[in-house]
């Protein structure tokens, strides 16, 4: 089976762009053709055949719309037997939805409209009928929300077994977390929570510093970003004893296991791989009800969730009863971590054998 993936700057190397590297060399592993477009120039991937479209234009939404119509273009010239885009590209044999709607964000911010124009544009092309593009989900949630906002056909919508990557399996199976406590000079009988956030202010991180000053017992480590305003905050809020800030790093799965919980109460979340990754880890989350997988701590009892519309309040209840409730709450967690051990790849076994099966046809 001969497979193109498309996905607009593989540098990033957040969520998606890990997503789209993992189902690459699983089908290319399955013994099938993948070529990867971008417009990336090096990535370093040198095991996965990429090929590098060429898009013009100032704006990041008419780069996305250039590129969109690339990638069309290259598929009328190579005939590939599936096209999965993991960007929202009309015509697209398979789309992996990797972010919430855009026709049900709050615009005020960004409000621009030749870019709200294009990106519901193109989100319109991808979802609404005639189209007929196979629609991968990280929820049921996230389905649902699509569905409300353009009903298309039910049948073209696949909901993918929680997403969590080969490496956290394996980073899971040899955790190391005793040295992460000394290297961040955290007391031996301190509580201390966890946050992983490359964007701290949509994940919440805000939230939390505010919430922490009123548990001087307790501990934050933030990892994933440097940003000034997150240092302003700790310092006025008189949290530096009691915060540390670290760059994301490669043992991560260590620096959760080294945390009591994880504190993830997120303004927007399409799934949130952290919150799996804590549990696989063995570690309870107090999460936001914006988080896709926040079903995932309802459903194992391996933490607590925040109603929405959220309240600074009922974070700081919800700490309370966290604290009170830890042991119960890590049984809980060790509970699901090890059947979440029976699923791993099956995320990725599903988009593979759903391209399988309609090349098939």
């Amino acid at each position: 089976m001969k497979v193109v993936l498309a996905i607009f700057k593989l540098e990033k190397q957040g969520g998606k762009e890990r997503d789209c590297v993992a189902v690459a060399r699983r089908l290319a592993a399955r013994g099938h053709d993948v070529t990867l477009l971008t417009t990336s120039p090096d990535v370093g991937t040198h095991d996965l055949r990429i090929e590098t479209l060429r898009v013009s234009g100032l704006a990041n939404h008419v780069l996305l719309r250039d590129f969109a119509r690339a990638v069309i273009a290259y598929k009328q010239r190579t005939e590939p037997d599936a096209l999965l885009a993991f960007e929202r590209i009309p015509g697209s044999d398979y789309h992996y939805v990797a972010d919430g709607a855009a026709i049900l964000r709050d615009w005020r911010l960004l409000a621009w409209p030749p870019r709200r124009r294009t990106k519901l544009a193109l989100e319109r092309a991808v979802f609404a009928s005639p189209a007929a593009t196979k629609l991968f989900f990280l929820t049921e949630r996230q389905r649902d929300e699509y569905c409300i906002a353009y009903d298309f056909e039910p049948s073209r919508a696949n909901v993918l077994p929680m997403v969590l990557h080969d490496d956290r399996y394996a980073a899971a199976r040899r955790l190391g977390a005793a040295r992460w406590r000394a290297d961040l000079r955290i007391p031996d009988d301190a509580l201390l929570a966890v946050s992983v956030a490359v964007d701290p202010k949509l994940k919440g991180v805000d939230r939390s510093l505010a919430a922490l000053k009123l548990y001087p017992k307790l501990y934050l480590v933030v990892a994933g970003s440097d940003a000034a305003w997150l240092h302003r905050r700790v310092v006025r809020l008189d949290l530096e004893a009691r915060v540390r800030i670290v760059p994301y790093v490669s043992e991560v799965m260590d620096l959760i296991a080294a945390a009591d919980f994880m504190l993830h109460p997120a303004r927007s979340e399409a799934a949130g791989q952290v919150i799996g990754e804590a549990l696989l880890a063995g570690v309870p989350v107090l999460a936001s009800a914006a988080c896709g997988y926040a079903g995932e701590i309802e459903r194992s009892g391996a933490g607590l969730v925040l109603p929405e519309p959220f309240q600074q309040d009922a974070l700081v209840n919800g700490l309370a009863t966290m604290i009170d409730t830890l042991p119960a709450l890590r049984t809980a967690a060790a509970v699901r971590a090890t059947s979440l051990q029976q699923q791993r790849g099956a995320w990725l076994s599903a988009i593979a054998d759903t391209l399988e099966r309609g090349a098939a046809r």
